[in-house]
């Protein structure tokens, strides 16, 4: 039997201790293939398509889309071993493509507008508890740059964050993906967007080009983790790994929000899966079902993955977490409060338009690229999908 998932050390630790335990309590031997995000997926793709999937694999929601469409997943409905029911209602449909399941949730998370204290003290920066539009955080972020003096920003720049635009777009009362897969968002939209990130850099509210560009996918080295950006967006585990690299202290806040579209989602941090070509995918669901339901896995993997996917998960681990733990568990329990399901999972090409943004928002801020030819990229892409 053999496993594979993405993480950096402590996850690895997390992932490795709870297949231990279950080594030890069912004498299967689980052969390990952990690796870093960056080359899991090109390392997936090479095994999967040459018929040598591992068996029990960490997926993600963006991807499964594409796999399951391929036929290399396994539809655990199909499995009399597998016991899912612990895992929270509003996360049960992560993983599901049609009448089929090829994932069940190991890890919720959900976008936070991260702050740090120190920094937001001396700009007199206060983020509001309730209800606050993306201009007032503009208007935020553009004053605490001013006080903050040079080389110091109000806030990280997100423009190339799919994830913060499709946040935008279920503000403005839309979804981001009609219920067939086609997109819901305009090229309006899109300019909008774009524009929005372009002003705050010329205002100077978030970092510059070559700042944000030499941080990219480098989350020690970029203005948050440095301490040289009052805001930023992040997961809840982000906000986890922050504290680990921050001396001030942080704190989470709901980004913008509207009470009568309430943009947030509980998010699929991870998911675990099944190849299609296992040789015994019943006794790879037991895996599933031990990282799901056992107190001993419950206990080794913790909040390393991200917030744990079950009320009892949760409860269990009460009281053993770390504080900047349990600001996060806090924190999905306001927005269980505060959210709404997306309408639907992930389509196919939604991660190949994620990377394309991010290139795009960099593109615009180097002036490379006009924000009219940016959007019309970025539609042309998603076009090709449908």
């Amino acid at each position: 039997m053999r496993a594979a998932w993405w993480g950096g050390d402590s996850e690895n630790g997390a992932v490795n201790a709870a297949l231990d335990a279950f080594t030890e309590e069912t004498g299967t031997e689980i052969a390990r293939e952990p690796q870093a995000w960056d080359g899991y997926w090109d390392r997936l793709a090479t095994q999967t398509a040459g018929g040598n999937a591992p068996d029990f694999i960490m997926q993600a929601g963006s991807q499964i889309p594409d796999y399951a469409g391929r036929g290399t997943l396994t539809d655990l409905n199909s499995l009399e071993s597998l016991d899912a029911e612990a895992v929270d209602e509003g996360l049960k449909e992560f993983g599901q493509v049609e009448d089929a399941l090829y994932g069940v949730v190991a890890a919720s998370n959900a976008m936070s507008l991260v702050v740090n204290q120190g920094l937001a003290g001396e700009a007199g920066l206060e983020v509001p508890d309730g209800e606050y539009a993306w201009e007032e955080l503009a208007e935020m972020a553009t004053k605490s740059s001013e006080s903050l003096g040079d080389d110091v920003w109000g806030l990280q720049d997100g423009g190339g964050d799919l994830i913060l635009f499709i946040l935008k777009v279920r503000d403005d009362g839309r979804q981001f993906y009609a219920d067939d897969g086609t997109l819901n968002a305009t090229a309006d939209d899109l300019t909008k967007w774009l524009e929005y990130w372009e002003e705050l850099r010329q205002n100077g509210g978030v970092p510059p080009a070559d700042v944000t560009a030499e941080a990219q996918g480098e989350m020690a080295s970029n203005p948050m983790a440095t301490g040289r950006a009052a805001m930023s967006f992040g997961w809840t585990q982000d906000f986890i790994s922050y504290t680990r690299l921050v001396d001030s202290p942080l704190t989470l806040h709901i980004p913008p929000y509207v009470q009568a579209s309430p943009s947030l989602w509980m998010n699929a941090a991870s998911l675990w899966s099944l190849s299609s070509t296992s040789a015994d995918a019943e006794k790879a669901a037991e895996i599933v079902n031990f990282m799901i339901n056992s107190d001993t896995a419950i206990s080794a993997l913790g909040v390393s993955l991200g917030m744990p996917p079950s009320q009892g998960a949760r409860d269990q681990l009460a009281g053993t977490l770390s504080d900047p733990e349990q600001m996060a568990m806090d924190f999905m329990d306001k927005v269980a409060e505060t959210s709404t399901p997306l309408n639907r999972l992930w389509p196919a090409g939604f991660a190949e338009l994620r990377s394309l943004l991010g290139d795009l928002n960099e593109a615009v801020a180097f002036g490379e690229t006009p924000i009219a030819e940016a959007v019309e990229q970025f539609f042309t892409t998603a076009d090709s999908f449908e």
